[in-house]
């Protein structure tokens, strides 16, 4: 997408306190700060978000508004985060001018309703059990846990027992393991009855007898041949990635290669998740996929316009995000 000398850019930097910390093997967030992006174009305004995650391969937020603030018709962000947030609202400008929901630019039959996964951030055992059941009767039939710690099978075991065998558990390791240790965790936690573990190492290389499907995370920026080659899905984050179009691309040729895709947000604001939720329905009319990770709202207290119903999400039927 190209932006057009007679559209203007504005910058609104947000600042988002999450309901409970969010721990991950790379380090806890208790805040995530970003920018929303509104390319104006006449009467109609497209929306970007770009919310930096530097520990996972971005730009941080000063360069991300540095980039953002340069930008023109020809010189567009070359930095993750603020390349998503430009290409996100010239999508949205696309579609409101071709009249369709964004999902429907992408792909004429993607469906408007998307099963979701629940991530859970209970760092106690009583608290996270208590949270996986209410995740449960909540509608959501996919949890996924953060590993990468001491007591992984501890909790995963733990939410096992409070769900049930039919619920499915998905993991995240964020890269915490070397090739030798992922095979032993991983075993342990096979006998629980895992979906998937998203990148157990920071390349997955040497994993071809984990008992468990692997999934490609962190390393499809860095090396989508590498990611498609070892993994059995392909975990799309268009905030890592560049934006929804350049995932997009990725997610056509990981389904062509007979990889599952599962598109997840990244703890960023209401306008990339309701991004992330578009990608996740055109994927969709590609064919079956797991539930994709767009029910992040749910851990902070701002109010979420794309909520999950029973589960599953739901995009409006107007042109462009179709957001308030």
């Amino acid at each position: 997408m190209r932006l057009e000398r007679a559209q203007s850019i504005e910058l609104r930097p947000y600042r988002l306190r999450l309901l409970r910390s969010v721990r991950t093997s790379r380090g806890v967030h208790d805040v995530r700060e970003g920018i929303v992006v509104l390319v104006r174009d006449g009467s109609r305004v497209g929306r970007g978000d770009a919310a930096p995650l530097p520990e996972m391969g971005t730009e941080t937020l000063a360069e991300c508004m540095e980039q953002l603030r340069g930008a023109t018709a020809e010189v567009l962000p070359q930095s993750p985060a603020a390349r998503c947030a430009l290409d996100q609202a010239l999508l949205d400008l696309a579609a409101q001018r071709a009249g369709v929901p964004l999902a429907r630019l992408l792909h004429p039959e993607a469906p408007l309703r998307v099963r979701a996964s629940a991530l859970l951030s209970a760092l106690g055992m009583p608290e996270l059990a208590r949270e996986a059941q209410r995740a449960v009767a909540e509608g959501f039939d996919t949890l996924k846990l953060k590993v990468g710690f001491d007591d992984d099978y501890a909790r995963a075991a733990v939410v096992r027992d409070a769900v049930g065998p039919e619920v499915k558990l998905r993991l995240d390791a964020n890269g915490a393991w070397e090739a030798e240790a992922a095979l032993v965790k991983l075993r342990q936690l096979a006998p629980l009855g895992i979906e998937l573990c998203e990148q157990p190492t920071p390349d997955l290389r040497g994993l071809a007898a984990s008992p468990v499907p692997l999934g490609a995370d962190e390393m499809v920026a860095s090396d989508p041949e590498g990611a498609l080659d070892r993994a059995q899905c392909i975990v799309l984050k268009p905030m890592l990635l560049g934006g929804i179009s350049r995932a997009w691309e990725l997610a056509q040729k990981a389904h062509h290669r007979g990889r599952s895709v599962i598109v997840t947000s990244s703890l960023e604001g209401a306008v990339g998740r309701a991004g992330a939720a578009h990608l996740a329905a055109a994927v969709l009319a590609l064919g079956p996929h797991p539930a994709a990770g767009i029910a992040t709202g749910r851990l902070f207290g701002e109010v979420d316009p794309l909520a999950p119903e029973a589960g599953v999400v739901r995009i409006p039927e107007s042109p462009g995000l179709g957001l308030p």
